[in-house]
């Protein structure tokens, strides 16, 4: 038997911090080193950090990420363990994102990434240059598709985008005898994307006959990404063992004992493997570095024993799953913690905020905001005010005494009380009817001065003075409007969109009210149920609601969605939503299709200054990152083809 222990860990890194980065690299592999671990990989880009931008255009990027990468290597100079980590390095006028095999002292070699993604929110081809084939040398150490023949197997690594691919480079690397493949990655969150990763990297170590080890990013690195973490360590057999999702430790660290043997006979066993590899141990795409280390001490029998399944023929779960497996498979779990997750990390990596601030409107919106940023707190400085969390929160209502009702008020009280987050009310009456008066100054008169005007200043009103009061506090001023709001520019410039983090941006209103509805049940927070029973409402004129202003946001985040994530013409949505929605007439329909289409062209210059949000789910509507949409631009003829059109 060839055992070896394996590891795999998720990082948290912040971009270009590379002392912070390398504590907690050097951090991870002393612990590996101290449970046996033989092979250990982290993620891409774990030096630099992913969300690198047009920062990798600075060569002190690359200098000091290479610089740090020997300072590593140094460290493993007494030790047996080899570890895959990744950093950009430049060839020529050439950046590539690679990854590098260290240990024993020394670095071995680098494997750059092949593929290389250009697509949603990924815009890697404006930095890196793409890897074709064969080897090369960078800063004397050879780079390119390599295999590493260590004392016990061969070992080759991918990254990222590498295995998402229909030819991915392990295919070759495998076939030309690489028994385990690591895929350094960093894989931003979608809900229920670990299920999807869990299949890809399950297939492929069976497929290939290989032990895959998959590593990726945890928390918010520095962009608008949340990266949720859970490495995966897969056999041939189809054993596996996977790391925590959405940790809010700055690392983690899962273990596997594997029999490379078990690598050997699956492959001797299999006809169709073997005639596919034919050929192939000599390629001359493919270049074997002989590693002369002396590993850490290998594994024994009973170890690897010990982690068999009670039987072989009763099926198990043979997913090692984390100590929240309650995450794993649940979509609301999962969004609210990597929200939760992306809004700490932002207050901590950042470094200048003393407490996040949230303005209670008695609405959804802002009661979610104020239940991530209590779920946030809690973990701030490694869960160090997990019983104190309210003194990192303060929360306020500004009424309009004319507008504001008293449930909203009663709403926005009971929550904070439940939650014990300190709670102020200050009125904004006296500062918007002044405002008002100078407006119709300006414009001569009262009758003058828009509907839409005076609703508003109120919410300028408020803008401003939550803005100053995140000066007097240096707190963390967190924006609560959602996705569909945005998306049809259902918000206030310089009002209820001023503020210093976004995070439910991305979130579209009927999954802010499901995800709602979802802490009640389970969570038990009472004050939940009148929020929810409310209708959604600005509360800037007389019985104003959202929904009449704008239409069901059941059938808003459909339009949303078919439009802009599935890019269908007007004339498909409306036919889709007739479909969808058989309740309403067609040519209520068909007029909500229209208003929705002038409303999402007419406001991308205000999408274009919403504060920095986090990126969770599709579409997303950052106009750097996500839905680049022109700003200004005519849709008349597909106006006319959705009012001529018929079903």
């Amino acid at each position: 038997m060839r055992l070896v222990k394996i590891g795999t860990a998720n990082l948290s890194v912040k971009v270009g911090d590379f002392n912070r980065n390398v504590r907690y690299i050097k951090e991870v592999i002393a612990e590996a080193e101290k449970q046996g671990v033989n092979l250990l990989v982290l993620p891409e880009l774990a030096i630099s950090g992913y969300s690198l931008e047009d920062r990798v255009y600075w060569d002190e990027i690359v200098e000091m990420s290479w610089k740090h990468l020997v300072s590593i290597a140094e460290e493993t100079t007494k030790s047996g363990i080899c570890v895959f980590l990744g950093l950009p390095v430049r060839k020529g006028v050439h950046l590539y994102n690679a990854s590098a095999l260290i240990g024993g002292g020394k670095i071995w070699g680098l494997i750059p990434k092949q593929y290389i993604p250009s697509y949603h929110i990924f815009y890697e081809t404006r930095y890196w240059s793409s890897w074709d084939r064969g080897v090369d040398e960078i800063n004397g150490f050879p780079i390119g598709d390599l295999i590493f023949d260590l004392p016990y197997g061969r070992v080759s690594a991918e990254i990222c985008e590498d295995i998402w691919v229909p030819t991915s480079p392990s295919i070759e690397r495998v076939l030309s005898g690489a028994e385990i493949i690591c895929n350094l990655s960093a894989s931003p969150f979608n809900p229920l994307k670990n299920l999807t990763r869990r299949v890809l990297v399950l297939s492929s170590a069976v497929k290939l006959k290989t032990v895959y080890v998959y590593s990726n990013l945890l928390g918010y690195d520095g962009s608008r990404l949340v990266f949720d973490g859970g490495g995966i360590i897969a056999t041939p057999e189809g054993k596996c063992v996977e790391s925590p999702l959405l940790s809010y430790e700055p690392w983690t660290l899962s273990t596997m004992i594997v029999d490379l043997d078990e690598v050997t006979r699956n492959r001797k066993e299999n006809s169709s493997w073997k005639l596919n590899s034919i050929n192939r141990l000599k390629s001359e795409g493919v270049f074997v570095v002989s590693v002369d280390i002396k590993p850490n001490r290998l594994p024994s029998l009973k170890e690897w024993v010990d982690g068999l399944p009670r039987s072989f023929y009763v099926s198990e779960n043979n997913l090692s799953m984390p100590s929240d497996s309650r995450i794993s498979g649940n979509y609301f779990e999962q969004l609210f913690h990597a929200l939760a997750l992306g809004l700490r990390d932002y207050y901590e990596k950042v470094g200048v905020f003393e407490k996040f601030l949230v303005a209670l409107s008695g609405g959804r919106d802002s009661a979610l905001t104020l239940l991530l940023a209590v779920e946030a707190a809690k973990h701030i400085e490694g869960g160090k005010y997990i019983d104190r969390y309210a003194e990192k929160i303060e929360s306020i209502y500004l009424p309009h005494k004319d507008y504001s009702s008293s449930e909203t008020l009663t709403c926005a009280k009971s929550l904070a009380e439940e939650l014990g987050v300190p709670f102020k009310v200050v009125s904004v009456h006296e500062e918007a009817e002044l405002a008002f008066k100078k407006s119709a100054e300006i414009m001569g008169d009262e009758d003058k001065v828009k509907p839409i005007t005076r609703q508003n200043l109120q919410a300028r009103i408020r803008g401003a003075m939550m803005l100053n009061w995140a000066n007097n506090v240096n707190g963390l001023l967190l924006v609560t409007s959602n996705l569909s709001e945005s998306a049809v520019g259902y918000t206030t410039t310089g009002g209820d969109n001023e503020g210093g983090f976004s995070p439910i941006a991305n979130v579209p209103k009927t999954v802010v009210s499901a995800l709602l509805e979802y802490l009640h049940k389970t969570r038990g927070i009472k004050s939940l149920e009148k929020i929810l029973s409310i209708p959604p409402t600005a509360e800037l004129a007389p019985n104003q609601t959202d929904e009449e202003d704008l239409m069901p946001y059941r059938v808003l985040d459909d339009l949303i969605y078919l439009y802009a994530e599935m890019r269908l013409s007007l004339v498909d949505c409306w036919k889709v939503i007739c479909y969808r929605f058989p309740e309403f007439d067609k040519e209520q329909l068909r007029k909500w299709t229209e208003k929705f289409a002038r409303q999402l062209v007419g406001n991308q210059w205000k999408r274009d200054q919403h504060p920095v949000s986090l990126k969770v789910l599709e579409p997303d509507f950052d106009p750097k990152t996500g839905f680049r949409f022109p700003i200004t631009q005519s849709i008349e003829e597909e106006i006319v083809k959705l009012r001529e059109s018929s079903i």
